[in-house]
């Protein structure tokens, strides 16, 4: 990317690159179109050595296929052990059931409907071996519900979420007030006008 750091940017680079290398770190990065939000977050992404991820939009593109891009994303976060920068912007939340699931993932790791049964009896199996090298103790046999809530933590701390949002959007207000976790769940960077520097960097 064709990228002037100026000043302002870097403080916002510090700032994304801090809190998605965190466990369970998560940002919300608020800003009219144009400031450098996605840039920064696939320059973040990059320098943490975090899996970059962004949802391909088509017309087609509902609830069902955000689910199969998070099950994959739950898959590399998960028994793989992968770290993972999810990034959403406000031009792909094509429905509010988006960001009810987003709110979800934040809050509790699990997304209702996301997994089925076979996922649900699969999963700690796949765990298992992870588990007992890193917390079990010797001769333990876990039960199935000790290794989903480990998987589930594994989530958490390994998928990184990232929302790219513009305080001019309408519906900015109302969502704060309908999904409490993805304002709360995450650590908030206001991206304000860029300071006169900044432009004649950039020029």
């Amino acid at each position: 990317m064709a990228l002037v750091i100026f000043d302002d940017a870097l403080a916002h680079l510090l700032r994304l690159t801090r809190t998605v290398n965190a466990s369970a770190g998560s940002a919300m990065l608020v800003g009219v179109g144009g400031s450098g939000k996605t840039s920064l977050t696939r320059l973040s992404a990059h320098i943490c050595r975090h899996q970059f991820f962004q949802i391909s939009l088509t017309k087609s593109y509902g609830l069902p296929a955000l689910f199969d891009d998070i099950k994959a994303l739950y898959d590399i976060a998960g028994p793989k052990g992968g770290s993972v920068c999810f990034l959403m912007t406000d031009a792909e939340v094509k429905s509010e059931s988006f960001l009810e699931a987003i709110n979800s993932m934040l809050a509790t790791g699990e997304i209702p409907g996301l997994l089925g049964k076979e996922d649900k009896d699969l999963i700690p199996v796949q765990c298992k071996n992870i588990y007992m090298k890193e917390v079990g103790q010797k001769g333990e046999d876990p039960p199935p519900s000790v290794l989903w809530q480990y998987f589930l933590n594994r989530v958490k701390d390994n998928l990184h979420m990232v929302l790219a949002f513009s305080p001019v959007n309408a519906k900015f207000r109302e969502r704060a007030q309908k999904f409490p976790t993805v304002f709360s769940g995450c650590s908030i960077d206001w991206f304000l006008p860029w300071p006169e520097e900044a432009l004649i960097s950039v020029s």
